[in-house]
């Protein structure tokens, strides 16, 4: 039976413990004191709603001690000032160290702050130079205002400090003890006082206002009406109502909702409550409570910005755009300079992007000094702005060079660069100081010099390649040897904007006493001129012989027999690039693939027996053209369209590598796979860059009797199924469409 009773009793114990709600604690000011009215107010809507709230009023410390008693949990909520929990977030005087625990639940009254004193006509703060000034409680909030408002006005070392709690303060100012007090909230005495005349309300003028809040944003104006008609102006801080990151969700919707449904009811100091649809609309250096947003999303309330945004961010945000600017003209610098702007993948936009920036970079050299000079200078003084930002904050002054505007501090840059006249206007940070003191030491012509170490040697090769005579970096490109009429032409088909896997262009001749580049405004991202011919050994290194993929050789026909030049060109590009394959110069490259143009048909087994891959007879072509023209006037006009890059139809050529799903398919199957991608089939080429050798193995095994198979007649074409190393040609309308079928065949 004993232990049946005792088992009940610690039920009930349990039971009573489980259902104990418990009490919320909430850190007020000492009853003499506004908070502690405000604090009373919510304890007893609470008891009305069942809640139970124990108040814990500080000594003497006011905000302060409210913000240390919520981060060492001996309160659960608190009421500060807004200014104060900004410097307890930011870990600035009279707090030793960061705190990003802080939390606001509810904005509930402004707190002016007065400047009064039994002196007539002082009209400015800056007249209270030399007196003895009572700037509040020992590290209060107050207190902290106050010194950034004193030292923010010049006059901070200039007055006789004291710190008295507010009554007493008021009984020294009376009998002339101290000449100013520094007061947030004017009792029924003070205010009689001023309407009598025996206090007065020092202005703070609305300049000075300005001036702190763009380093001390949660400052705000606030206007105080003696007898409805004459308005004086000083400044304000917000009273908040603010909670740890740790108390739940539940708790703290609660409290708010509790508090915005009785808002009314609520006891503010006199005249200085704010309006309940402005609560939400106060800025604040602290975050919302996750128990607050769950209230906001359920009221669809949009509060304002819920943390200051430091104007800095974007400073730094700025400054580090301007850099990756700089970044990338030295990363087109050093990958030109090692030879990659051209070996990486040509499809690569960032590729792309990086050639145009050294092109554009080394052709205008003189804007990309200016240019570095105003990004320099610019980041210098985004650097320095923030620097003196922090130094405002830490010691509770604003900075001149802080708050002036960017655009005049570059000017002062300049002029200070130049000259070393500074004015009155100089960083008051360490950081800053060394910053500005190291400009004069580099100055214009210091930044010419840089920018010139920089790109000197980068010019240098632009005027070399405008002479013909640098040394070309691409890979895998065409060396066109040779200037003719045509060659113009042949270049702006290669480079047409139609084509999306351009390669680069060397033109090496000699022939020619222009750059052709610039007189025949050729793309000189992917075309470049060396000054040479191509029996010259020393040319073909220069025009990057031995990284070369194809060679074109066209006809000199200023020569009195072009044809002879022409070979004689094929075979010493043919035996110097054997040479560069035997010495290991030329790796990963097989035997150049030369084209040769062919003035007289005659010559164009001479021209085969001499290893050329292609020969090409203008004559012959020209002459075929015209007798066309005569006896079918239709198909010149075809001819045109397919030989000329429009955005109609053109001659591309498609691999087939070992992974192409047209392996083993004949003519007429491949011709309506195509045609489902738009594309059409004229011929099937087993040459490829097949030898001769290997295009007559082909030949004889499958019994054809040519090597390009354009609509097969013979039942050997029709039955010959595609093999490895083929190539097609075919019409498409641009070479977009040919890679999204070759994606679509793999």
């Amino acid at each position: 039976m004993k232990s049946i009773i005792i088992y009940l009793i610690l039920v009930l114990f349990f039971a009573s413990n489980v259902y104990t709600k418990e009490t919320i604690r909430i850190a007020s000011s000492p009853p003499n004191i506004s908070y502690y009215k405000v604090v009373k107010s919510i304890e007893e809507i609470a008891n009305e709603n069942k809640i139970e709230i124990t108040v814990i009023p500080n000594q003497t410390k006011g905000s302060v001690e409210n913000i240390n008693q919520l981060l060492n949990h001996e309160a659960d909520f608190a009421i500060v000032q807004n200014d104060i929990s900004f410097f307890a977030q930011e870990g600035l005087p009279p707090f030793t160290k960061k705190t990003d625990k802080l939390r606001i639940v509810l904005p509930l009254f402004k707190e002016p702050i007065f400047l009064l004193t039994t002196i007539q006509g002082i009209h400015y703060i800056r007249e209270v130079k030399n007196k003895k000034i009572v700037l509040g409680v020992s590290d209060g909030g107050l207190t902290e205002s106050a010194k950034v408002i004193l030292k923010s006005a010049g006059i901070w070392d200039s007055i006789t400090k004291y710190n008295y709690q507010e009554d007493i303060a008021l009984e020294k100012l009376k009998s002339t003890k101290v000449d100013v007090i520094f007061v947030n909230n004017l009792t029924a005495d003070m205010k009689k006082s001023i309407v009598d005349e025996k206090l007065f309300i020092i202005p703070i003028s609305d300049n000075l206002i300005k001036k702190l809040q763009k380093t001390f944003p949660y400052f705000s104006t606030y206007k105080y009406s003696i007898n409805n008609t004459e308005s004086i102006s000083t400044i304000a801080v917000h009273s908040i109502l603010i909670t740890s990151d740790k108390m739940d969700d539940e708790t703290v919707y609660t409290m708010i909702n509790l508090l915005v449904n009785n808002f009314n009811s609520l006891i503010f100091p006199d005249k200085y409550h704010t309006p309940l649809n402005e609560l939400f609309k106060i800025d604040t250096s602290l975050e919302w409570h996750d128990g607050v947003k769950l209230f906001f999303e359920e009221n669809d309330i949009i509060p304002s910005s819920a943390v200051l945004l430091d104007k800095y961010f974007w400073y730094i945000m700025t400054s580090i755009v301007l850099l990756i600017i700089l970044l990338i003209l030295f990363l087109s610098i050093v990958f030109y300079k090692m030879g990659l702007l051209y070996i990486l993948n040509d499809k690569s936009k960032f590729l792309i992007l990086l050639r145009k920036i050294y092109l554009n970079a080394i052709k205008y050299k003189y804007v990309l000094i200016i240019f570095f000079m105003i990004v320099s200078y610019a980041v210098s003084i985004l650097v320095i702005k923030y620097f003196e930002h922090q130094w405002a904050l830490e010691h509770n002054v604003t900075s001149i060079f802080d708050e002036n505007p960017f655009l005049e501090s570059l000017l002062w840059f300049f002029i200070f660069s130049s000259t070393g006249y500074s004015g009155n206007f100089f960083p008051s940070s360490a950081e800053g100081k060394l910053i500005v003191s190291l400009i004069p030491m580099v100055g214009v012509g210091g930044f010419i010099a840089l920018v010139g170490l920089i790109t000197s040697d980068q010019i240098k090769k632009y005027f070399l390649e405008n002479k013909g005579m640098a040394n070309i970096k691409f890979k895998n490109h065409i060396i066109i040897c040779g200037w003719n009429t045509q060659t113009e032409l042949l270049i702006d088909n290669l480079t047409h904007k139609n084509l999306s896997n351009k390669r680069p262009i060397v033109i090496l001749a000699d022939n020619i006493d222009f750059n052709p580049i610039e007189k025949y405004n050729l793309d000189n991202e992917y075309v470049k001129y060396v000054s040479g011919i191509a029996t010259d050994r020393e040319a073909l290194r220069r025009a990057n012989l031995k990284d070369a993929n194809t060679a074109i050789i066209v006809s000199d026909l200023s020569s009195s027999d072009p044809d002879a030049r022409t070979i004689l060109n094929v075979l010493t590009i043919e035996k110097f690039c054997t040479e560069l394959i035997a010495s290991h110069e030329r790796v990963n490259q097989g035997q150049i693939y030369t084209i040769a143009e062919i003035v007289d048909k005659k010559n164009e087994q001479t021209a085969k027996d001499a290893s050329v891959n292609q020969v090409i007879t203008l004559g012959d072509i020209e002459s075929k053209i015209f007798s066309q023209s005569v006896q079918n006037p239709g198909v010149v006009k075809f001819i045109n369209e397919i030989f000329t890059y429009n955005d109609f139809n053109d001659i591309y050529s498609l691999f087939i590598d070992s992974e192409c799903n047209l392996l083993g398919k004949t003519y007429d199957e491949i011709l309506s796979i195509l045609r489902k991608q738009n594309i059409l089939l004229l011929s099937i080429s087993v040459e490829s860059k097949r030898s001769e050798k290997e295009i007559n193995i082909i030949l004889e095994k499958f019994n054809l009797s040519r090597s390009v198979i354009t609509n097969p007649i013979k039942i050997e074409e029709q039955e010959y199924q595609i093999q490895e190393e083929d190539t097609l040609i075919v019409l498409a309308r641009y070479e977009e469409d040919l890679v999204s079928a070759k994606k679509s065949i793999r």
